[in-house]
């Protein structure tokens, strides 16, 4: 595969945000302008859409290690987080495990949809491991664990197999905001226990905005209460007999209530497809090489560094602040250098993906390393 090819619009400026959004690749790009150019004469035939949605959670499917009924479509994460959200089955009394100080995708639905679940907040930083800390916030009376995998800030990494197999033992619903690690981080779901897993596409999975997966463990179906369901949720084989109604669909594909984003879906998946041609393995690699370097000439400037280190924890996310130096002011000479990165609570955050290149690390090392 021609890496390069994938991202002509790159070529003069080197775009280390991914944790934030993603250039659009060329493939997506042009699928999507065909696309357009066709629904000038109508819509397209629902066979044509189908056989889409099929390749949409085939390829989802195979990045994330599940199976095709597993996958729903989502048009974002918070979406996704909503459905498990309305679809657990809350008792009274019980409480939620979750993060304090997390992504606002993954803290305003639980605490402004359900007022009357008690909250049992976690922060990320701490004198112990975060993993511990989530383990003994848990009472009796824990319904719901609901953790990002990966933090968007310090891109510290949650041991997903150690969670999951502990709320699995104890009948806890797992829910998972996946978005700063689901296709950059090589993830197994048929050997980790998540009851749910929502990733929207605008970040490490390429775009374009209005797309997502959704993962629901088979075996958590059963468990659920009935949600979300709408006139696409049923199994339609054609749309020109409305009496009877079609049996609702067996896998994920039930929380699908309505007509599907089409443009951005066939964006989707075009880069579920280079993901996949690449390897989730080797696209996990080839970031973490770059990340080693990075983090190695961070040190060597003396760097605040806010990422974890050990890569049992570390992810796509290096976060810094170079001491003595106001992060806005590197931020702008950055900017100007045609170099994309964020700025994140007074820190530099750097997050490349796999077609980065180790020239393009050394020049961003270069502009940070002016006047240290």
């Amino acid at each position: 595969m021609d890496i390069p090819r994938l991202f002509p619009r790159t070529s003069d400026i080197i775009y280390f945000n991914h944790a934030s959004s993603s250039p659009l690749p060329l493939p997506a790009r042009e699928r999507m302008k065909t696309l357009i150019d066709e629904l000038a004469s109508g819509d397209r035939p629902w066979n044509f859409w189908s056989t889409e949605l099929s390749e949409f959670r085939s390829q989802s499917a195979g990045l994330l290690g599940a199976q095709p009924g597993e996958i729903g479509f989502i048009p974002n994460t918070s979406t996704g987080l909503l459905i498990a959200l309305y679809s657990i089955p809350w008792q009274k009394n019980d409480n939620i495990v979750c993060m304090k100080d997390g992504f606002p995708a993954n803290i305003v639905p639980w605490m402004h949809n359900l007022p009357q679940i008690g909250k049992r907040q976690i922060e990320i930083k701490g004198d112990r491991p975060l993993e511990d800390r989530i383990l003994d916030a848990v009472n009796e009376h824990t319904r719901a664990m609901v953790i990002d995998w990966v933090d968007f800030f310090t891109g510290y990494r949650i041991d997903l197999k150690r969670i999951g197999d502990f709320c699995n033992a104890r009948g806890i619903f797992l829910v998972v905001d996946g978005i700063q690690g689901c296709g950059a981080l090589e993830l197994d779901l048929s050997k980790v226990h998540v009851d749910f897993f929502a990733a929207g596409s605008a970040k490490w999975l390429l775009g374009p905005v209005g797309t997502g997966i959704l993962y629901i463990n088979k075996k958590t179906m059963r468990r659920l209460k009935p949600a979300f369901a709408g006139w696409m949720s049923l199994s339609w084989k054609e749309f020109n007999i409305f009496d009877p109604l079609p049996p609702i669909k067996q896998g994920a594909g039930r929380f699908e209530p309505g007509s599907y984003p089409g443009v951005p879906l066939v964006g989707f998946v075009e880069n579920l497809k280079i993901l996949n041609s690449v390897g989730i393995a080797k696209i996990n690699e080839m970031i973490f090489q770059t990340h080693r370097f990075l983090l190695q000439g961070l040190k060597q400037l003396d760097a605040e560094i806010i990422s974890p280190e050990n890569e049992d924890h570390a992810s796509g996310i290096l976060t810094f602040r170079i001491p003595d130096k106001d992060s806005k002011a590197l931020f702008e000479e950055l900017s100007d250098a045609r170099i994309i990165v964020s700025l994140r609570k007074g820190t530099i955050r750097l997050s490349p993906h796999f077609y980065n290149t180790p020239d393009e690390a050394s020049r961003v090392l270069a502009v940070i390393g002016r006047g240290c």
